[in-house]
């Protein structure tokens, strides 16, 4: 039994350390899907069933886009459409060959045309009743050995409660001007479910109100698919000296790991180079570390090149899971960082 137990703390304290490890966040961008150039001059169109401000959502978040500090969209002012569209009595179509046959009406720069249609922007409503427990009535009296009462069971009850479920639906189309010919297009779906009880002092948002909402939700995954985006990942760091180090060595790994823990990444990096050569490039904890603040840096294809010399030296005693993922996630990311070079 004792042997159990010491195995058992062991198990449990290997998951607490483990558990602890540093992290620090990676930030990659993820080419567009759109890969045509001429979405880059884009101009918005009214959307047609459109009571939920949907085009208008496309354009002030298209509108935010950037990417390096500067904006990725040259934006059509959706007004000035607005104005020659109901001048002219045009529709989507005709408001093209306007724009391919005469460059003078102000629009001479719109190349993409975002047009579209609301297919759904509803609400479904249900009624239930949720179970409530009285902790103040008591129903049940026990008692325990030593003859002490306690409560055994309280008094259950029902409450009246609301469910609204909202919902839209977006068909989103670009159409490029030069052709006529549609290089995206897409169906967007949104939803969310918000619920009262009677119990309850809140307010069920209305179907305007909150289906407004799922279209700037709507807008977000549109700009997401027809220009680079920013994404987001979570990188464990090493801590601890996969062969004999030095006591200089030991300071510099622990030191650039506070450097990394604040954020400080250039400092980092100038520290963990130091450490591989001064370890002759030989400890893949050093090379893994290294490797994770260049790709925190934007460096990828230097941090891919690190990460797979760190895995070459770790196979030769154990696979190590970090740095396997890390080479994964540096491939993907390096081809989207090649892709997104062309898009910008």
């Amino acid at each position: 039994m004792k042997l159990f137990k010491g195995i058992l703390v062991s198990f449990l304290l290997l998951i607490f350390i483990t558990g602890c490890a540093q992290k620090t966040q990676i930030r990659a961008i993820k080419a567009a899907q759109v890969t045509d150039k001429a979405i880059k001059n884009i101009g918005v169109l009214p959307f047609k069933s459109d009571y939920i401000a949907q085009s208008s959502q496309i354009d002030s978040t298209i509108a935010n886009v950037k990417i390096n500090d500067k904006n990725y969209f040259n934006l059509i002012d959706r007004n000035n459409i607005s104005r020659i569209m109901e001048e002219k009595k045009l529709n989507d179509s005709g408001l093209v060959k306007l724009i391919k046959g005469n460059r003078t009406e102000g629009l001479a720069q719109i190349e993409t045309l975002v047009t579209g249609k609301v297919n759904v922007s509803d609400i479904a409503t249900s009624n239930y009743l949720e179970s409530r427990t009285d902790y103040d009535t008591c129903v049940r009296t026990a008692y325990t050995k030593k003859g002490d009462a306690y409560c055994a069971k309280y008094r259950t009850y029902n409450v009246k409660c609301k469910a609204n479920t909202y919902s839209v639906n977006t068909k989103v189309k670009l159409i490029k001007v030069s052709n006529s010919k549609t290089i995206f297009t897409k169906n967007y779906s949104a939803s969310n479910k918000i619920k009262k009880c009677i119990d309850q002092n809140i307010v069920l948002p209305t179907k305007r109100d909150q289906n407004t909402k799922l279209a700037g939700y709507i807008a977000t995954q549109l700009v997401k698919d027809i220009a680079p985006s920013y994404v987001y990942f979570t990188a464990e760091l090493m801590d601890e000296p996969d062969i004999d180090y030095t006591d200089i060595q030991k300071g510099l790994l622990k030191t650039s790991l506070v450097l990394i823990e604040n954020k400080r990444l250039e400092k980092a990096e100038k520290l963990l180079k130091k450490l591989n050569k001064l370890t002759n490039f030989k400890s893949y904890v050093a090379l893994y570390n290294y490797g994770i603040v260049n790709e925190a840096l934007g460096n990828v294809e230097e941090a891919l090149n690190l990460f797979k010399k760190a895995e070459d030296i770790s196979l030769m005693t154990k696979v190590e899971e970090n740095i396997a993922i890390a080479i994964i996630r540096a491939e993907k990311n390096l081809i989207e960082l090649q892709k997104s070079k062309k898009q910008l």
